[in-house]
C-alpha cells in the first residue's frame, strides 16, 4: 500500500489591486471641459485622477513653468467612474492617468498600476489617416521635421544631447513594478501588446538629463494610442547610455508607430520634436527554419557556420541574481532555443552574440515559452533583421559512433570572445522520462546547457542538457534529441504547453499529476518529486510512503496515515525548533476510491524565513 502526499506551499504576500484599464478622455458640449471616464476596479475604495495640458509634445500650463509642478490631481470615491475637469485652457491635447487605491490621498495606499491616455480634443485640425496635410504627422498630430521621419539608427540631435533608436522588441510579458516595489512579469492588457524601444543616449551637457516615459517621449500608432510604463533613466553629464529600454503598451493590431522625441529640458525654443517611424513586428507564431545539409564541413567551415548562430545567455532573475547558459538560433526570424533551466526564473535576458570578426553584439531576448516536462525554452531576439540559423537534423537517423561537436560557453572559459568546442561521438540513443535523448562523450559542462550538439554537416542533432557526475564515470553527457525540438518548437513559441501530465515513468509511483504552465519538473527521485514554479511563487512536491504494520490493519488506513502525518509535523517542530506551526484543517474530502485527506497548515521554519501556507492532499494507491 502506498500513501502519496502532494504538498503545495505558497509564500504569503499582500493583496494588490488590479491595474485599471486605460481611461478615456473626451470633450463635453461645454467649452473648456473634459470628461475623464474609467472602468471600475474591484476592491478600489478611491481613485486618483491626474491630468495636464500637452501642446505640440511639450506639457504646458497657463502660468508657464515646470510642468511637473502643475500636474493636476484629485481623489474621488471608489463608487465613481468619471470626473469632469472644468475651466480648461485650450491646447493640442490633454494627458490623463488613473490609479486605484485603498487609501484616500494622492500618493498613499497600494496602487493597482496606472494608465495614461490622450484626449481627442485638439486645437489642431485632424489629419486624415495616412496623409500629411499641412506637414503634420497623422498619428501624433505633431509637425513633421524638415527632414521627415527618422529611422532606426538615425540620431535625433538637440544641441549637446542626442538619442538614437537601436532596436524594437515586442516581448510577450513585461516586468512591471507596483507602488510597493513588487515586480510582476505581466502580459499586456486585453487587446494590447508590449512594445519595447531600445535607445542609445548621449549627454554632453554639464548637467544630468532625466528621461521618463510620457514626458520626453510619446508613441502613437495607426490603431490608437500607446501608453507608457516603467521608464526613469538619468543620463549623467558627459556620459552615454546604451540599450535604454522604453516600454509602451500598444493596440494588438497596430502595425505602424511614431516615436516622438522632444527633451524635457528646453535647450532652445527652436528645437522641434523629432519623429521616428516604426514598423511594429508581428508576433512570431513559428520559426523560419534553415534547411538541413548533407555536405561534410571542415573545422574552419564548421566554425564559420555555427558561431554566428550561437549566443551566450545571461539571465537575471527577480532578485537581481544572474546565471548563464548557451542558446542557438534555429529561425532566421530570431527564434533561439535553449534549456528551460537556463531561463527558469529570468526577468530579463541578455544574449551576447560573437561575430566572426571578433566583435560582441549584446541583444535583449524575450522568453516566449518554457517546457514543463521538456527542459526546453524558446527565446525571441529583436525582430526586424535576418539571423544566421542552424538547421535541425533528423535525430532518428543518427547512429552510434557518428562524429559530433558540442558548442557553448561553459563556466570558467578563458574569454567571452569565443565559445568552446568539444569533440566526441554519439554513444547511444534512448528515452529518459518522456524525452528522447542522445548520449555523447563530448564534454558538457555547466554553462554549456542549451548549446547545440552538431554533426559533421553543421546540423543540430541535440540540445546539450546534462551530464552524469560521479568519480567512476567519465564523459557521459546527454542532449535532448533534435526531433523533440522540432515537435515542441511552435508550442514553445506561442507560450509553451498550458499543462503536462507527469507519471514518473522510471519509478512508477502509482499516480499521475497535472502540472500547469508556470511550474516545471525540478527534481525526480525514487520516493519524492519536486515541481518548482517560476519567480519563487511557491512549490509543490510529492512524497511516497509504503504502509506497513498498524497502518495496514487499521479500519481506515487513510485516516490513520493522515493523523500520523500531522503528528509527524508536530515532532518536526520540536526537533527543528520551528518558529510557527498552526493547524488550519484536517478533513476528509471526496468519496469512495477518490477520497483523500486535506491537511492545511501555516508554518515558519525560523524568524529569518518567510511564513508559508501549505496544503497537503493525502491519498492511497493500491500499487
Amino acid at each position: 500500500m502506498v500513501a502519496a502526499l502532494s504538498i503545495a506551499g505558497i509564500a504569503a504576500t499582500p493583496a494588490v489591486l488590479s491595474k485599471p484599464a486605460a481611461p478615456n478622455i473626451q470633450a463635453t458640449a461645454n467649452g473648456g471641459e473634459l470628461e475623464i471616464t474609467w472602468d471600475s476596479i474591484p476592491g478600489a475604495q478611491y481613485y486618483t485622477v491626474g491630468w495636464i495640458n500637452w501642446t505640440e509634445g511639450q506639457p504646458v500650463h497657463a502660468d508657464g513653468g515646470d510642468w511637473l509642478s502643475f500636474f493636476n490631481y484629485t481623489t474621488v470615491e471608489g463608487s465613481q467612474t468619471s470626473y469632469t475637469v472644468k475651466g480648461l485652457d485650450g491646447g493640442d491635447n490633454y494627458y490623463a492617468n488613473i490609479r486605484a487605491t485603498d487609501v484616500a490621498g494622492i500618493t498613499a495606499g497600494r496602487f493597482g498600476g496606472s494608465y495614461s491616455t490622450w484626449s481627442d480634443w485638439s486645437s489642431s485640425p485632424a489629419q486624415p489617416a495616412g496623409q500629411h496635410g499641412e506637414g503634420f504627422c497623422p498619428i501624433t498630430g505633431l509637425p513633421l521635421p524638415p527632414g521627415g521621419y527618422l529611422s532606426i539608427g538615425s540620431a535625433a540631435v538637440f544641441g549637446s544631447y542626442s538619442l538614437t533608436m537601436t532596436g524594437i522588441e515586442t516581448p510577450a510579458t513585461a516586468a512591471l513594478i507596483d507602488a510597493d516595489g513588487n515586480v510582476s512579469n505581466d502580459a499586456a492588457p486585453s487587446g494590447r501588446r508590449w512594445l519595447m524601444l531600445r535607445t542609445q543616449m548621449v549627454n554632453n551637457l554639464d548637467f544630468a538629463v532625466n528621461v521618463e516615459n510620457g514626458k520626453d517621449y510619446v508613441v502613437g500608432t495607426d490603431a490608437g494610442n500607446a501608453f507608457s510604463w516603467n521608464a526613469d533613466v538619468v543620463i549623467e553629464p558627459g556620459t552615454e547610455r546604451e540599450n535604454v529600454g522604453l516600454l509602451f503598451d500598444v493596440p494588438q493590431n497596430a502595425a505602424i508607430a511614431v516615436f516622438a522625441v522632444r527633451p524635457l529640458i528646453a535647450l532652445s525654443g527652436e528645437n522641434a520634436p523629432q519623429l521616428y517611424e516604426i514598423q511594429i513586428p508581428a508576433p512570431a507564431t513559428s520559426a523560419t527554419l534553415a534547411p538541413a545539409s548533407n555536405t561534410p564541413l571542415s573545422g574552419e567551415e564548421l566554425t564559420r557556420h555555427v558561431k554566428p548562430a550561437l549566443g551566450q545567455i545571461v539571465a537575471t532573475n527577480s532578485r537581481g541574481e544572474t546565471s548563464g547558459g548557451t542558446g542557438f538560433i534555429v529561425g532566421t526570424n530570431g527564434i533561439m532555443v535553449t534549456n528551460r533551466h537556463v531561463v527558469d526564473d529570468a526577468q530579463t535576458i541578455e544574449v551576447r552574440m560573437n561575430t566572426l570578426d571578433g566583435r560582441t553584439e549584446r541583444l535583449t531576448g524575450t522568453v516566449l515559452g518554457r517546457g514543463i516536462l521538456a527542459d526546453l525554452a524558446a527565446v525571441q531576439l529583436p525582430s526586424g533583421r535576418t539571423y544566421s540559423a542552424l538547421p535541425l537534423a533528423d535525430s532518428d537517423a543518427v547512429s552510434g559512433l557518428d562524429d559530433v561537436t558540442a558548442w557553448g560557453y561553459p563556466a570558467g572559459s578563458i574569454s567571452d570572445s569565443y565559445p568552446t568546442i568539444t569533440r566526441g561521438i554519439i554513444s547511444s540513443k534512448g528515452i529518459y522520462g518522456d524525452l528522447r535523448f542522445l548520449q555523447t562523450d563530448a564534454a558538457i559542462n555547466p554553462g554549456n546547457s542549451g548549446g547545440p550538439l552538431v554533426d559533421q554537416y553543421g546540423n543540430v542533432v541535440g540540445v546539450n542538457t546534462l551530464k552524469t557526475v560521479h568519480e567512476a564515470i567519465d564523459n557521459q553527457g546527454f542532449s535532448i534529441a533534435s526531433n523533440e525540438v522540432k515537435a515542441r518548437l511552435n508550442g514553445l513559441i506561442t507560450g509553451g504547453p498550458s499543462t503536462a501530465t507527469y507519471r514518473n515513468l522510471r519509478y512508477n509511483y502509482g499516480y499521475s499529476v497535472n502540472i500547469p504552465r508556470g511550474s516545471y519538473l525540478d527534481e525526480e527521485g525514487q520516493y519524492s518529486t519536486t515541481f518548482a514554479p517560476y519567480h519563487d511563487r511557491g512549490f509543490t512536491f510529492v512524497d511516497t510512503y509504503t504502509l506497513a504494520g498498524s497502518f495496514v490493519s487499521s479500519p481506515d488506513k487513510l485516516e490513520a496515515f493522515a493523523q500520523w502525518r500531522w503528528n509527524r509535523l508536530l515532532e518536526l517542530q520540536q526537533e527543528r525548533n520551528w518558529s510557527l506551526l498552526n493547524l488550519d484543517t484536517i478533513r476528509s474530502v471526496g468519496t469512495g476510491s477518490s477520497r483523500s485527506y486535506r491537511l492545511a497548515y501555516r508554518f515558519q521554519a525560523g524568524t529569518q524565513y518567510c511564513v508559508q501556507d501549505v496544503v497537503e492532499m493525502i491519498t492511497l494507491s493500491s500499487s
